[in-house]
């Protein structure tokens, strides 16, 4: 089989180049693909939110924050989220450099932990948190919401976000 590989102004339909790959099989019939490479916005504050961004990466990191997570746990800890969608949320993490994924070859596992770069946007998920729940009182719904509790990596109990909030 042969691949190769240019830039052809693939995409520019679609505003944003694609590297074209075109596959020689041994039936010498080729097929050429398009693949969209993943641009992040200039503005940081838009890089930010893309990175973060989705319903289920800021809570795989509030979990993360805790410590190693496998992927069964983490299913549990959110039932509502499907395992493709977790593990293509886990993978997208993994490739931004928020979570570093450990595989354990002895007992064929894997777990996910926050890397140091993730666990800096410990401040920032504690930070929405709090409006969130500033939201629900403002609206008559604090009662719903649930309380923003870090579980911390070195101390055993849990502390509140307004405790976390007083160290920053």
């Amino acid at each position: 089989m042969n691949l190769t590989s240019d830039w052809r102004g693939a995409g520019l339909a679609i505003g944003y180049p694609a590297k074209i790959h075109t596959l020689s099989c041994p039936t010498h019939q080729e097929v050429t693909m398009a693949e969209p490479m993943k641009r992040l916005p200039e503005l940081p504050v838009e890089r930010a939110l893309k990175v973060i961004s989705g319903r289920w990466k800021p809570v795989i990191l509030y979990y993360a924050f805790s410590g190693p997570k496998r992927l069964s746990e983490l299913k549990r800890m959110m039932p509502a989220i499907t395992q493709k969608v977790l593990i293509q949320q886990l993978r997208e993490m993994e490739e931004h450099g928020l979570v570093a994924r450990q595989i354990f070859a002895e007992a064929a596992r894997v777990e996910y932990n926050a890397t140091e770069f993730g666990l800096a946007l410990e401040p920032v998920l504690l930070a929405l948190c709090q409006w969130g729940q500033r939201h629900a009182e403002a609206r008559n719904e604090a009662d719903k919401v649930a309380d923003c509790i870090v579980r911390p990596r070195r101390a055993t109990a849990p502390r509140l976000f307004s405790d976390a909030n007083k160290a920053l």
